[in-house]
């Protein structure tokens, strides 16, 4: 068995792994001998040590310490059960954490005549320590009472503190060599040899210390071995590959090889191709071999040495085995090198990857890497990222410290910066705080409604990309989510071909007007731009705040009215791919709106299944109106809550009207009558199903403070559809006329069936203003009450000529019997309009024929003003 290959093994084994080798060490080679590591904690059995035993202690790492309260000298020995010292091997460690004295010194006895070390008994013992800078570690014999030096290592080898692994071994002859690790190994190299004086005797294994008050806890001893010397029979092994320089490796085998073998450049062979000009054994440690390469390495390459033929001291060779390495420069970054190329800002709900937040940052360049001490921050905090290379091409996951586990391959952020779910920064800086990359993201970045509720990461699309805007990514389409450490599932590197266009203006009162562009632009080329407008403007100015801004400003002299819209040319704009355009569009300084200029036109609150709620605006002034800022909420308990702000720029021209909710697509796919690019997409507060409210406000700023102006609100229910609708799901109430009180619930109706019951952003099939024509008017001649858009409802349009009417309208079949009292003592106003539904007192619809209205008005005094008729038709398919 080869106890030199088991002693390296004790240097990284646990303690009782350690104690298992021993007794199967025992075992192998007979009783005459013995061992101790301590690994049970006790050394007052297996075996029993005696002396000074309260003067020592097993201490935390299972080695035998000196633990005495004052200066003096200690000692334990035990029998060590050798009959004779032929052929016989002691190995141990053996640690003093002081320089050494004639005060202070340690002897371990291979064998003595007493167990009582303290009457300096006859024997072979190591000497550690003496006066003066000469210690050496000393192989002492003492016969009859007089000592002599067998050997001993050079001088000064243990002048200061040290830990040694150190193994003596007798011959048949009385031969002795002293072999030592100065590293505390088993990697022991020859330090002396020496004959005996006379046949050595004795009974014991013995640890002597002798120390000052300083030194009472500062001896240690561990891993004892004294038995047939143990012959190695293994070949020695690679263990280790380090590199020193770009030209230099040095390779460690597990125990001492030769110099004839291991400095023989052919016993080696390193690829990619690298040749070895030289190999040299180290001076010191007769493990270590150290390498000379012909050429450097490359930086970023994986080398692998493979070594055969390499002998131990007993002459055991090795077969062919390799080990790797990397080689690993930092090199120094720049802007661009290193980009952020995904991001998980909301992993709740979890769709398949961890609930837990990470960046993933890419290398672009090629550059070897070290992210240590590199910075990842938000809008507000920045946290620093652990130990790690980044090689080129490579991804690498940063996450918080405590989510490594669940990323393989990740590096650790400390204090890692918690990004916002709908909008942050995202910023990588080296660990001289320059700015690798930063990115600016919104829940547009999705582009996907679905998706920007939680659980998916956001993904750059081409990280080629010279620059890289909102266009540039979008929610991962992976099923786990995203797909940290490697390539994006949304992964294209095609160029961008196409040239930049305006994609939207706005108006800075008074006079300056922001373009932005649907991608990056050059400054430079942006700069020099022939910039005209229609009607013409004198530009004054210009505002360029990045090397590829997606927006700048102009200036101009004149002040810009409000609602003109203006023309607007940039000719020589160049994107960063060098894409040149000349693109045009449109601008105006919105009108600031008032109370009723806007209204509520439409609303379907009781969706199909998959859908979601909506509500319909309608601009009925003749002014240009910016929905940025304004807000739709309902009521909840008596107060507004719930607000869903309109962030970004949207503008309601006269006579038109805007969508609002959460999911176009599925209106435009389940409404024919839907007129396109009239939708904003807004998640809206929650609309019920019987009877809820809608409310419309934008905040106005007002002295030094905010306040919320409400521009429309509606209270609808869903008695007000149609009464004869088999279902009310997916159907749309429209407002009849918008110059109609809002509240005023004879001025909703159901959309009408032909169209598909809605009608969002075009004119309400229901539309029907009112028409005041003389005292009492009719909108038509005939109804026809099936809910097909056309003629479902009589509009009853009056003109009193004195405030603060009573009127009662009802009507009459062509038999003269009341079909339906539409209202009953209702005040009237000077003007209005009254509708009826074609619905009769029994819920039944009327049927066709002819029909005649009464309305009688009576003043407050109960005295008849006029009485009036009309006949009108009901009208329906036969």
């Amino acid at each position: 068995m080869n106890f030199t290959k088991n002693n390296n093994v004790l240097n990284t084994l646990p303690k009782r792994i350690i104690g298992v080798i021993f007794s199967m060490l025992l075992t192998l080679t007979g009783h005459a001998q013995f061992s101790d590591d301590f690994s049970d904690g006790d050394f007052t059995a297996n075996p029993s040590w005696n002396g000074t035993t309260a003067d020592y202690t097993i201490n935390a790492t299972q080695q035998l310490q000196l633990n005495a309260s004052v200066a003096g000298t200690s000692y334990l020995s035990t029998p060590h059960n050798l009959t004779n010292f032929n052929g016989k091997e002691w190995s141990c460690w053996v640690r003093q954490n002081f320089a050494g004295s004639s005060s202070n010194f340690g002897r371990i006895y291979l064998t003595s005549q007493s167990a009582d070390l303290t009457t300096d008994p006859d024997g072979i013992y190591l000497q550690l320590g003496e006066a003066l800078s000469t210690d050496a570690v000393r192989l002492m014999q003492r016969n009859g009472g007089v000592t002599t030096q067998i050997c001993a290592s050079a001088d000064g080898t243990i002048a200061a503190a040290f830990q040694i692994g150190v193994k003596v071994i007798r011959d048949n002859a009385g031969n002795w060599s002293l072999s030592i690790d100065f590293a505390g190994g088993v990697n022991y190299s020859l330090a002396a040899t020496g004959s005996e004086v006379t046949i050595p005797s004795g009974t014991h294994f013995g640890y002597l210390n002798t120390y000052t008050s300083g030194n009472i806890t500062r001896f240690y001893l561990d891993n004892i071995y004294a038995g047939d010397e143990v012959v190695d029979t293994d070949p020695p092994t690679m263990i280790s590959l380090q590199i020193v320089n770009d030209t230099q490796l040095d390779v460690t085998f597990s125990e001492a090889v030769t110099p004839a073998t291991a400095e023989d450049v052919n016993n080696y062979d390193l690829v990619p191709v690298n040749s070895i000009s030289t190999a040299t054994l180290d001076g010191v440690n007769p493990a270590l071999v150290h390498l000379q390469l012909t050429s450097p390495l490359i930086n970023g390459n994986t080398y692998t040495l493979t070594s055969s033929g390499i002998e131990d001291v007993n002459g055991n060779a090795s077969a062919s085995q390799s080990l790797n390495v990397t080689y690993l420069v930092a090199e120094v970054p720049v802007p661009g090198d290193v980009i952020i190329n995904e991001f998980m800002a909301d992993p709740s709900p979890v769709i398949g990857l961890p609930e837990a937040e990470f960046v993933e940052i890419y290398n672009v360049s090629n550059k070897v890497l070290n992210v240590s001490g590199w910075k990842l921050g938000d809008n507000a905090t920045f946290g620093t990222i652990q130990t790690g290379w980044l090689l080129p091409g490579e991804y690498l996951v940063l996450c918080p410290t405590s989510s490594v586990p669940e990323f393989p391959g990740s590096v650790g952020v400390t204090s890692f910066p918690s990004l916002n779910n709908s909008s942050d920064d995202i910023v990588i800086t080296d660990n001289t705080n320059v700015q690798l990359d930063k990115i600016s993201y919104t829940l547009d970045w999705y582009q996907d409604p679905a998706k920007k509720d939680g659980g998916w990461t956001i993904e750059r699309i081409n990280p080629l990309a010279p620059c890289s805007q909102a266009s540039n990514w979008q929610a991962s389409v992976a099923a786990a989510g995203g797909t940290p450490g490697s390539q994006n599932s949304v992964y294209n590197t095609d160029p961008d071909l196409q040239a930049p266009f305006i994609y939207t203006t706005a108006v800075n009162a008074p006079n300056q007007v922001q373009v932005t562009f649907n991608k990056p632009v050059d400054s430079t080329a942006l700069s020099t731009a022939v910039i005209s407008t229609t009607p013409s403007l004198t530009e004054t100015g210009r505002t360029i705040l990045a090397a590829y801004p997606v927006s700048f400003t102009i200036q101009f002299a004149e002040t810009i009215p409000a609602s003109q819209l203006y023309t607007i040319s940039i000719n020589g704009v160049q994107d960063c791919w060098g894409n040149f355009g000349n693109p045009t569009g449109q601008f105006l300084l919105p009108a600031e709106a008032d109370s009723g200029d806007i209204v509520i036109n439409e609303v379907l609150f009781d969706q199909y299944t998959g859908g979601s709620d909506w509500v319909e605006l309608y601009n009925k002034s003749n002014k240009i109106i910016d929905l940025k800022g304004w807000k739709i909420a309902r009521f909840n308990n008596g107060v507004i809550s719930d607000h869903k702000l309109i962030s970004s720029n949207y503008l309601l021209y006269p006579d038109d009207y805007v969508v609002i909710g959460a999911d176009s697509n599925f209106v435009i796919n389940n409404y024919p009558a839907t007129t396109l690019g009239k939708f904003y997409q807004l998640t809206l507060p929650t609309l019920s199903n019987d009877t809820g409210s809608v409310i419309v406000m934008f905040e106005k700023f007002v002295f030094i403070d905010t306040i919320d102006v409400i521009m429309d609100q509606l209270i609808y229910s869903s008695k007000w559809h149609f009464k004869l609708l088999d279902s009310k799901d997916g159907r749309s109430l429209e407002r009849m006329d918008p110059n109609l009180p809002t509240q005023a619930s004879n001025n909703w109706h159901t959309a009408a069936e032909a169209i598909g019951f809605a009608t969002p952003g075009g004119k309400n099939s229901q539309y029907y203003p009112a028409l005041y024509n003389g005292e009492v008017s009719l909108s038509s001649e005939t109804i026809s009450p099936d809910n097909d858009g056309f003629e479902d409802v009589l509009q009853i349009n009056y003109q009193m000529n004195t405030p603060g009417m009573l009127a009662t309208i009802q009507v009459y079949d062509d038999r003269g019997r009341i079909v339906k009292t539409i209202s009953q003592n209702e005040l009237l106003g000077l003007t209005g309009t009254i509708v009826w539904d074609g619905i009769r007192e029994d819920g039944q619809k009327a049927t066709i024929g002819t029909y005649v209205l009464l309305m009688e008005a009576f003043n407050i005094n109960g005295g008849s003003e006029f009485v009036s008729k009309k006949a009108f038709v009901v009208a329906g398919k036969m």
